[in-house]
């Protein structure tokens, strides 16, 4: 048996990695452990909290009542492991028996933490599945582990779960345990407030909070770093990583922006980094997988319909967005826009592909933020507009008008504005009703 597996199933202890936030990405009932089962994959950006939320559901079946001889975690990411291999995860399963005699013939919990270390991870854990009786959680960097790998993989034995950084919900949770979410008093809504304004400066991956601020940005940014050398650069073989880190900068500054290819491309070649619209095409792509930006596309009817519009643009995270952009930069309302993408699409994890888009209307031409709804079912079921001051009567009204519109095309009886300046209020017109909430309170609903 090789004692470092050995040692690192014995050291393991729940009580080392507290305190454990809970996370809202709900992966179900456990199942019961059997031959057979379904593996549950957890899939996002490197650093977005997926191995605590594996100790989140270890702790979850301890206090069913599960004993700890029934549950194996393991991390392979471990250079004293090197190389990992096919072997390496058997010794793995026969050091646990070893230790827990009888615990295979029972049933166990296996949670297997950065597999993709392992060479043929696909062919091993499908042989694990077929010949155990065990419940499966796995996470794996995106770098070599992504879902659509893991659908090839698997072909409908796995379901995967994409977990993004901290929401402003679970960061107030988290931080904020005093306060009462839900009916706050005026003295928490104040506090509410300003817990919102640093949420999009700063963000919310887990390790970066309390950190100074210079400390913070640098961490940010070095994980902006590690996707593009790790995830994109060196999983698909990239001749060129000061095109990838360029345009990885590039795209970061287009937060919740209209991306343009093109115009791209010649900035690129201005600056003495020549490539070609293909390459950016396939880097856009491999920063989507990546899980390191969103492009929504505009809303169509047709499902054959491609639209000639510019996608925008949306980080994981907009304190990622913000220590990635220029010094001079701040764009308050662009953060507040990808908050509210991130929630959305928090909020509608089971829906298709493309549930989230943005929309402009056919009469007017004019742009709502968001629209969620299925091309296939024809249904438009909520438009959203994004604004971070809409106390100016030239601003509320420019974004009323694109909602009006686009209700009226929708058949949508009512609309959503998001704000952080302008206070909570419905406006109402021709038998159609907006409301208006204040971002904290808007973002803290599920």
């Amino acid at each position: 048996m090789d004692t470092i597996i050995q040692e690192k199933l014995v050291g393991f202890r729940l009580r080392d990695f507290e305190p454990i936030y809970s996370r809202s990405l709900d992966l179900g009932e456990p199942l019961a452990p059997r031959i057979g089962n379904l593996v549950k994959v957890i899939v996002g950006m490197r650093r977005s909290g997926k191995s605590f939320r594996l100790f989140q559901e270890i702790r979850a079946l301890l206090n069913s009542g599960v004993s700890m001889d029934q549950i194996c975690y393991f991390n392979f990411e471990d250079d004293r492991l090197a190389p990992v291999t096919t072997r390496t995860g058997d010794q793995v399963i026969e050091a646990f028996e070893s230790l827990h005699p009888g615990a295979l013939a029972r049933g166990v919990y296996l949670f297997l933490d950065e597999i993709q270390e392992m060479d043929n991870w696909g062919a091993w854990l499908r042989r694990v599945v077929d010949t155990t009786r065990a419940t499966i959680y796995v996470t794996g960097s995106s770098s070599r582990m992504l879902s659509r790998e893991i659908s090839t993989e698997f072909r409908g034995r796995a379901i995967d779960f994409e977990l993004l950084p901290f929401s402003f919900a679970e960061h107030v949770a988290a931080f904020m345990p005093g306060v009462d979410a839900v009916h706050p008093s005026m003295e928490e809504r104040v506090a509410l407030q300003h817990e919102v304004m640093a949420y999009l400066s700063d963000g919310g991956f887990p390790d970066t909070h309390g950190l100074p601020k210079a400390q913070a940005v640098a961490l940010l940014q070095s994980y902006v770093e590690r996707v593009v050398s790790r995830d994109v650069v060196e999983r698909h073989d990239m001749g060129r990583p000061r095109v990838a880190a360029a345009l990885a900068r590039r795209i970061l500054a287009s937060n919740a922006m209209p991306f343009s290819a093109r115009r791209v491309e010649g900035d690129l070649r201005a600056a003495g980094l020549g490539t070609s619209r293909e390459t950016i095409g396939d880097l856009m792509s491999y920063f989507e997988e990546a899980y390191l930006v969103f492009f929504v596309r505009e809303f169509s009817y047709s499902l054959a319909e491609t639209t000639t519009s510019m996608p925008k643009v949306y980080a994981v995270d907009p304190g990622l967005a913000l220590a990635s952009a220029r010094a001079n930069s701040n764009a308050l309302g662009q953060r507040l826009e990808d908050a509210v993408y991130l929630e959305l699409r928090r909020r509608t994890e089971l829906g298709r592909a493309d549930s989230v888009c943005s929309y402009r209307t056919r009469t007017g031409g004019f742009e709502v933020d968001f629209v969620m709804g299925d091309a296939l079912t024809q249904d438009l079921f909520e438009l959203c507009q994004v604004s971070a001051d809409v106390s100016d009567d030239r601003t509320l009204s420019r974004e009323l008008r694109a909602l009006w519109q686009g209700m009226r095309e929708a058949g949508a009886e009512e609309g959503l504005l998001v704000t952080l300046e302008g206070g909570e209020t419905n406006h109402e017109r021709d038998g159609m009703r907006v409301r208006q909430v204040p971002a904290w309170k808007w973002l803290l609903q599920t």
